[in-house]
Formats: C-alpha cells, sequence, structure tokens
C-alpha cells in the first residue's frame, strides 16, 4: 500500500501555493504541519482529487491516480475541516446516505455505523437530528463518515478541533488503532494531539515541504538548544521579548519559562526537545503557544 507525491505544484496565477512537493506514504500515521497558508489544504485537495495539480505526479500502488481514480476514490475517507452534513437528518439516516452512495451493501451498512458510532461514542445520538449536535459531536460525526466504508486512506483536516480533552484522548486512541492497516494524513493546528501517536511529520512553510520525519529525527534539530529557565513574573515580562518561549509553568511557586535557546546564552536545565519546540524554531516566535 502506497501513496506517492512527486514534484507536486500548484500555482494561481504567479502566485505558488505548493511547490516541489515530495514524500510517500505507507500505512501508519502522518502529520501534516504548518501555520495558515503554508499549503495544507491545498495539498489535501488535491490528494483528494478536488483540486487539480498544476505539476508533478500522484501515484497509488504506482500507478497514475488519473489512471485509477475510481479505484483510488473507493479507498479514500476524507474529513474536512468544516462539517458538511444534511443537518435536518439523523446521524443514522445521514450515514446510510453515506453508505449507500458508497454502494455498501445493506446488511453490512448497518453493521458499520454501529460499529463506527460506538467508536466515537455517538451510539445513542443516532436517532438525534444533526442540527441539535454540538460543535464536537459534529466532528467526531464527520470522523464516522470518514470511517465508515473501512478505507485504506485517511485524510483528515483538523480532527479533534472543537473536540474537550477527553474527547481529544478517545479520537488519539481510535486513529492509532485503525492505523495498523491504513495511511492516516492528519492536517492540524494542535501539535500536542498528534506528537505522539504520528509515525511521521511532514512540515509546510510557504507551500514548501520544508522538513520531513520521524518524531526523533526532527526533535534531534534542536538538540541541547531547548532549556527550562527559572525566572519570575516581573522578569518574564522582558525576558519573552528576547527569546522564543514555547511554554511556561509554575512549579511550587517558581516560575519556570521553556526556552530555545539556539546560541547557548542563558543559563538553565537543557532538556529534551518536543515537537512544539520545532514548530516554534522553524516558524518564528509569533507562533509561540504565549
Amino acid at each position: 500500500m502506497k501513496l506517492e507525491v512527486r514534484n507536486c505544484g500548484k500555482q494561481y496565477g504567479e502566485q505558488w501555493a505548493l511547490q516541489d512537493v515530495n514524500f510517500t506514504l505507507t500505512h501508519g500515521i502522518y502529520a501534516l504541519l504548518g501555520p495558515n497558508g503554508s499549503g495544507k489544504s491545498t495539498l489535501m485537495n488535491i490528494l483528494c482529487t478536488l483540486l487539480e495539480k498544476t505539476t508533478g505526479t500522484l501515484l497509488w500502488e504506482d500507478k497514475e491516480i488519473s489512471t485509477c481514480e475510481n479505484a483510488y476514490l473507493q479507498q479514500l475517507g476524507y474529513m474536512p475541516q468544516t462539517p458538511c452534513m444534511y443537518e435536518d437528518f439523523t446521524l443514522f439516516n445521514f450515514l446510510s446516505y453515506m453508505g449507500v452512495m458508497r454502494g455498501m451493501p445493506k446488511s453490512f451498512l448497518h453493521q458499520r455505523i454501529e460499529e463506527v458510532t460506538k467508536k466515537v461514542e455517538l451510539t445513542d445520538a443516532l436517532d438525534k437530528k444533526i442540527r441539535a449536535y454540538s460543535g464536537g459531536m459534529k466532528q467526531r460525526a464527520m470522523l464516522c463518515a470518514a470511517l465508515l466504508h473501512d478505507p485504506k486512506i485517511l485524510i483528515l483536516d483538523e480532527p479533534t478541533a472543537e473536540l474537550d480533552p477527553l474527547k481529544r484522548i478517545l479520537v488519539q486512541k481510535l486513529l492509532m488503532e485503525v492505523s495498523k492497516d491504513k495511511m492516516i494524513l492528519i492536517a492540524t493546528h494542535v501539535v500536542s494531539d498528534v506528537e505522539f501517536i504520528a509515525d511521521q511529520f511532514l512540515i509546510l512553510k510557504k507551500g514548501v515541504l520544508i522538513e520531513q520525519g520521524s518524531r526523533l529525527a526532527l526533535v534531534k534539530l534542536l538538540d541541547g538548544k531547548v532549556k527550562e529557565v527559572k525566572t519570575t513574573m516581573e522578569e518574564y515580562q522582558s525576558f519573552k521579548q528576547q527569546y522564543a518561549i514555547s511554554s511556561i509553568r509554575y512549579e511550587h511557586e517558581q516560575l519556570i519559562a521553556r526556552v530555545l535557546d539556539l546560541d547557548d546564552t542563558l543559563e538553565g536545565e537543557v532538556v529534551t526537545a518536543n515537537i512544539n519546540d520545532v514548530y516554534l524554531h522553524l516558524f518564528g516566535e509569533k507562533y509561540a503557544v504565549l
């Protein structure tokens, strides 16, 4: 099972939204990271055949997708960032409709509806109209629709948006479970949601894939460069103007700042970098969490 992107580009007028993007997906979880305007949505729309690429080649099982589009789309499950459902439908009716559109046999379809709604804890809401759902429930309903036909490829745009902490964990566990025989591409701004479940990270900046690799490979970019520094709230206000700070916390009433010290000028305890530190390093201080 392989999806390959070769020299993919997308141009709007004189502006390139994507330039020379290359990567290969097999089974597992891939996190697609980057700020707004980096090209994440453009890339996902191209992979879902909703948008025509300007340059490059897309291959599914070593065949150009343009030559096997129907077979490819049968294996694809897509969850957009904004819920798009018939709000006068109940969830059961909506999923039944989606299954019929997919050509799923009725006996198998009802079984799958029960399975996927149970996994996201929506079984009790199957007969409720979607218009009465909360934002988080709609997100989980969209995930049900993407999973319904048991696709080999899942492309998910901000799947944990609007979910409370417990439901975020639920979705993380579900994605880890199903990734054993699927390739899953997750675009997200919530780095902590994917840090420990993603097998590989793809990082876009202004349409260019600037980094890709495992968590361990990426955090090595900041070996010895991340420190925890003890400070006070008063000192911190000026301190944060000079350094990129990824987080702060209190420990026994002592304020501790997590700092990127690229020039090794600070006194503090060197700590292991995480993906949030890498994100801050690659995209600049204005994207810090504070």
